[in-house]
């Protein structure tokens, strides 16, 4: 019986719509502020056997720091409170 009641209360976790929402939004934060650091760190790389340099203005997060966004994302996952769980 214990089992089985701990099951449910990582389901509900799980489950839980704010749960799915803000992990779906941590997901996207983190990967626009990965796609950044890839963009520039490739940019750096080949500039290095150019003599034009090549600048971030093509890319889509181009003056835009994604490192915040995704910071502030990480901070409302980490004081995250389930309702469901508030009742227990």
């Amino acid at each position: 019986m214990r089992q089985h009641g701990v099951g449910h209360i990582v389901e509900t976790i799980l489950d839980a719509p704010e749960n799915a929402t803000t992990v779906a939004e941590m997901n996207e934060r983190a990967r626009q502020a990965g796609f950044k650091a890839g963009y520039n760190k490739c940019l750096s790389d080949v500039n290095l056997f150019f003599t034009r340099r090549f600048t971030d203005e093509r890319s889509g997060f181009h003056a835009v720091d994604t490192e915040p966004a995704y910071i502030a994302t990480v901070d409302v996952y980490n004081k995250l409170s389930i309702p469901a769980l508030d009742r227990i």
